[in-house]
Order: structure tokens, then sequence, then C-alpha cells
């Protein structure tokens, strides 16, 4: 009880507690503010909104490319992870959306629309798209065919150079192809030229 009594009046109680009320409430304030943000329907009204903005992007897009049925909406349904055109009878899933240059198309304003909203909102994803010869398609073994496709692949890399351009260079697109268009923009973005014999991976990589 000595060594009791001596412990009381050698140490110093108090209950002023405040500093730790304080951050208390300061967690706590945390707290709601993440319940909040993680709040299921506050999500999903996020997301929407988002998925609505990137719509309209995609159908004046879709115009502009000239893509089967452009005059109705076009949209990213995020459930089943496609691209979807709302026609007034029913809505048309890309599966059904007609030819290669017409998927090629498609791509292309889904991910534009995407990295759109990635950068405009300053989102941790990498601001570049890598495409593997998107001017396939318009390249048939018919000749007088294949004059009357370059004015469609020349829409199609015009399009590629406005969108990057309306980013304000802040998004990067590499492309890996085999046309070569007059177009002044084309050759002015023109890195390496393969044509001549050149090859993307050198012999010297690869061979002793």
């Amino acid at each position: 009880m000595g060594r009791i009594s001596l412990w009381l009046e050698s140490v110093d109680i108090t209950n002023n507690t405040s500093s730790d009320r304080a951050l208390i409430n300061k967690l706590e304030m945390r707290l709601t503010e993440i319940e909040r943000l993680l709040d299921r329907d506050t999500i999903e009204e996020r997301k929407q909104s988002i998925l609505n903005r990137m719509s309209v992007d995609m159908s004046t897009w879709a115009k502009e490319l000239e893509l089967e049925y452009c005059d109705n909406p076009y949209r990213l349904d995020m459930g089943q992870v496609t691209v979807v055109v709302d026609k007034p009878e029913r809505p048309v899933p890309l599966q059904q959306l007609g030819s290669g240059s017409n998927w090629v198309g498609i791509h292309l304003i889904a991910y534009f629309a995407l990295h759109k909203y990635f950068v405009s909102q300053d989102r941790p994803v990498p601001r570049f798209l890598f495409i593997d010869q998107p001017s396939q398609v318009y390249f048939p073994s018919d000749f007088d065919a294949q004059n009357s496709d370059m004015e469609e692949v020349n829409n199609l890399y015009q399009f590629i150079i406005n969108r990057v351009k309306e980013l304000d260079n802040k998004f990067q697109v590499i492309i890996v192809d085999h046309a070569n268009l007059a177009n002044e923009e084309f050759q002015d973005a023109i890195i390496e030229k393969w044509w001549d014999g050149k090859k993307l991976i050198p012999e010297s990589w690869y061979k002793q």
C-alpha cells in the first residue's frame, strides 16, 4: 500500500484528453468521407455520368468516321464490356455491327473516349495507345477496290491525328502499319520507315 501511495503521489494524473479527442474526431470524419465515396449508389451514379459523357463523344466520332448506324447513339456497355448502338427498335452490340472496317472504327472511338476521360481527370493511366496495322482491313487484293479505300484510310488516320491534337499532345498513339499516305500530317508523324528492308526488330538483336 505504501508503494502504491508513493506512486500515486509522484505521478501527475490529468484528464486532459482534448488532443486525443480531436484526433478521434478527425479520423471519424475521414471514415465518413470514405464510406460516402464507397457508397454503391454514389459509385453507380458517377459511373453512369461518365459513360453518358463518353457516349456523346462516341456518337459524334461515329458520324465523323461514317460508321454503321452512325445516326444512332453509340455507348460503352460496361456490363458486357462491349460497344452498343441504340437503334429505335433494339440495341445492336458490336459483334452484329458489319465489316472489319466498322470494327476498327468502333474500337477507336471507344479507346479515345476512355482516354479522353482519363486525361481530362488526370487519372493514373498510361497515356499511350499502341495499334497494329489499323489499315489492314482496307486493302483487299482487288486493285480498284484498294484505290477506292484509300480515302477511308486517310479518314482513319486523320481521325487519330485530330484526337491527339484535341488532347493537347497529352496522349500518344503509336502505330505500326504498311500504309504510307501522302498526307503531310501523316508523313510528319512517321518516326521510322521499314519499307526499304529495315525491320521493327533489327536482325543484330537475334543473329550473331
